[in-house]
């Protein structure tokens, strides 16, 4: 049967009732009792089916008459030789009800930046291990690291390595499933589907990726439920190999508003930190951001070195920076962008004049990281380390020693540890320098490196 005919059973069954009651086949009472409040439900080839109130109107319109003068006018109407088939309508509702609503499909929005690669992610001292297993990760999904759970502060590269790996399977291995989602987003997803009660679409659209790639998990705290249902879908995700990973702001044993039962899962895989860039990878940074950019400038080494050595907090801070110069290069075209130049642009800059003029303990924590070749969230961690226990312990003594902080707040500075703990650390310290040349000079060195010797 024609689509018009399947769009148009109304005006065909008016047409044949109109034509019933015009030939006065049956009295008006007859034909108003049991004919003028059927209806035509479908139409299967030559056979339509008409539906009826009550059983007492199926017995009138299913005797020989009545069926066979109702055939020989819808057969006028459709022009074609009809037969018809009554049934209850009652019926038809109750195997409609019984038949399952249709599933709606759900498609995940790919939200992946083209231009966050491996390619362009500069690697140094403090992101190295980051890089690593991300790389892994995105060549072997769901094998050795599940979930790659990556921290640290934030713009210091974490989107960009996720970003990075849902690129690389897309390029390397087109049929696998990427999804890369916001933890806000998540919350909205689920929020809206269970309002639109599409949220068992949505599980399961998720549960069909190959890699799930959710960024700043911290923000699921803001709503229980979502944790409920994340809770399920990574269960699902890791137990069929499907590979996880998670950025944070945070080390998963600090989540705060976070379920235990989440924090443990995290925790099960590999955690790996990433911190500010030191100065090479800064400087690196700053070469690769150059040489992106369609502006003709020239800007000397030293130029680079300058805003290395000063706006090295995280990449935002580098990239903003760089623009800021550049920006007043073209505003008032000098010949070269030099190292007078650059510094008459920060003259006034916050994140130099403090660098400059006060000492804090991201400073120290940074200077006693590069001298010995650790991370910022080693030094803060709960590892006992020798080398990264030491390294802490002369971060502590120096902060005590030219801040004159009290023990409490360096202990919330240093991964919440208590003032007796901190105490401690900085009267060990102190007896090192005093039996042990080399942690003296050592100490020695970094105040040097700080100005504060």
């Amino acid at each position: 049967m024609s689509t018009y005919v399947k769009n148009n059973l109304n005006s065909i069954w008016n047409q044949t009732l109109t034509l019933i009651e015009e030939s006065d086949y049956f009295d008006s009472a007859t034909f108003n009792a049991f004919i003028v409040n059927s209806t035509l439900y479908d139409i299967i080839d030559d056979l339509a089916i008409i539906l009826v109130p009550s059983v007492i109107n199926k017995k009138v319109f299913e005797s020989v008459e009545c069926l066979s003068f109702v055939q020989q006018k819808l057969s006028e109407v459709m022009d074609q030789t009809m037969q018809c088939e009554v049934r209850l309508k009652k019926d038809i509702d109750a195997a409609n009800a019984n038949q399952p609503a249709p599933k709606k499909e759900v498609i995940l929005e790919d939200k992946l930046l083209d231009k966050y690669t491996f390619d362009n992610f500069i690697v140094g001292q403090s992101n190295r291990e980051s890089h690593a297993a991300a790389l892994s990760c995105a060549m072997t999904p769901g094998k050795f690291f599940n979930p790659l759970f990556i921290f640290g502060n934030s713009g210091l590269g974490k989107t960009h390595l996720l970003h990075a790996i849902g690129n690389y399977v897309k390029q390397n291995q087109p049929d696998k499933k990427v999804l890369y989602i916001y933890s806000e987003d998540f919350i909205t997803l689920v929020v809206n589907s269970i309002k639109d009660k599409t949220i068992e679409e949505v599980k399961e659209a998720i549960c069909n990726v190959d890699y799930l790639l959710i960024d700043d998990i911290q923000r699921l705290a803001q709503w229980g439920r979502s944790q409920e249902i994340f809770f399920n879908l990574y269960n699902k995700l890791i137990s069929n190999d499907k590979q996880v990973i998670i950025t944070s702001d945070i080390h998963p044993s600090e989540l705060k508003g976070i379920e235990t039962r989440l924090i443990s899962r995290f925790s099960s895989g590999l955690s790996v930190g990433i911190d500010s860039p030191e100065f090479e990878t800064a400087y690196a940074i700053l070469e690769k951001k150059l040489e992106g950019r369609q502006e003709e400038v020239l800007v000397q080494r030293e130029v680079l070195e300058y805003i290395a050595n000063r706006f090295s907090a995280d990449v935002r801070s580098l990239e903003g920076a760089l623009n800021n110069l550049i920006f007043k290069a073209i505003l008032f075209n000098p010949e070269i962008i030099d190292l007078k130049f650059a510094v008459e642009v920060f003259k006034e800059n916050p994140a130099v004049v403090n660098q400059d003029d006060t000492l804090s303990v991201m400073r120290i924590k940074k200077a006693v990281c590069e001298f010995y070749g650790l991370t910022r969230q080693q030094i803060e961690s709960k590892s006992r380390t020798k080398s990264i226990s030491n390294a802490r312990h002369i971060a502590i003594y120096l902060c005590r020693k030219h801040m004159d902080l009290p023990f409490s707040k360096i202990g919330a500075e240093f991964g919440g540890r208590d003032h007796s703990t901190i105490m401690s650390s900085y009267d060990k310290m102190t007896k090192s320098i005093k039996q042990n040349d080399m942690t003296a000079q050592a100490v020695g060195k970094i105040e040097s490196k700080l100005g504060i010797s």
